[in-house]
């Protein structure tokens, strides 16, 4: 038996099928651990089939930025993505006065940002005996209020943070979904763009928001940033790195990050309270910290 036999089995005796194993160790190099983050995030449906939200984005409306590294270029990188996605916000949030992010958000960005990120991680994780490999935002706050650490003490969070949110394709559920909470972090935002980390387990990626009044100029942008790499989603980009995805509205990013994160549908029976802990979703939206 082969070592992909091997992996295989092993995910099977977890109780996914066949074909959804062999495309995430396809998608995840043959990494069995990755594969079972990326089969429980819902990225694959039942099948082998690539999950999708129903809807796609327009590709002539969208732009891509793309690094060659990404959070699993570094073997110490694999569960540092919300490490990573602070690091993200730091490096582009003093930066809002001065540029727009279509000039500064580039490839050199996001390599730079990954790298210190995982630094950052692998330091933290060298201090902490909870052995807990995906830290939360909350996690990682704490961690450093004790250190000397720029990245942490220059970023603050809203008020009223993080907002809980769940994902449904049920009209009633919307006041809880993606483009509701993106919506309010819009509306209570003083500055010309916020950096806002979303995490729905076992990933994390950053978003950054235009306010209202700012979005109403065309040329505005709404940008996903994520170091994880989408071979097989997002298309047509397909990216097989890090990427910035750069949007025209809103609506437009929503569709990506429904993409990335779908609804987990677990059937009639389940209770809806288990449904919606599948389907949970924590938004941080970020400031630049003036003290």
């Amino acid at each position: 038996m082969t070592s992909t036999d091997e992996s295989i089995s092993l995910l099977l005796s977890m109780g996914f099928d066949s074909g959804s194993s062999q495309q995430a160790l396809q998608i995840c190099e043959g990494n069995v651990e990755r594969a079972v983050e990326c089969l429980l995030s819902g990225n694959i449906s039942a099948g082998g089939t690539t999950a999708n939200s129903g809807v796609t984005n327009s590709s002539s409306q969208l732009s891509l930025v793309q690094s060659d590294v990404s959070q699993y270029s570094n073997p110490l990188g694999r569960s540092a993505c919300t490490v990573i996605a602070l690091t993200l916000a730091y490096n582009c949030i003093g930066q809002f006065n001065y540029a727009s992010p279509e000039s500064f958000i580039d490839s050199t960005l996001l390599t730079r940002s990954i790298n210190d990120g995982i630094k950052l991680y692998s330091e933290l994780r060298d201090n902490s005996s909870s052995g807990v490999e995906h830290s939360s935002v909350e996690d990682i706050l704490v961690a450093c209020s004790g250190r000397d650490n720029i990245i942490i003490s220059s970023l603050k969070l809203f008020p009223n943070s993080p907002r809980q949110g769940v994902l449904s394709n049920s009209s009633s559920n919307q006041h809880m979904g993606l483009e509701a909470l993106l919506t309010q972090c819009q509306m209570d935002s003083s500055e010309s763009y916020t950096t806002v980390v979303i995490t729905k387990t076992p990933e994390t990626v950053l978003v950054i928001l235009p306010t209202q009044s700012a979005a109403s100029n065309s040329n505005a942008k709404f940008i996903l940033i994520d170091s994880h790499p989408r071979p097989q989603q997002l298309a047509p980009h397909f990216p097989t790195g890090s990427y910035a995805l750069f949007h025209p509205s809103l609506s437009s990013l929503v569709k990506s990050l429904r993409e990335i994160f779908p609804v987990t549908e677990l059937g009639d029976g389940v209770p809806e309270l288990m449904q919606m802990m599948y389907n949970s979703f924590d938004i941080y939206p970020f400031q630049l910290s003036r003290g």
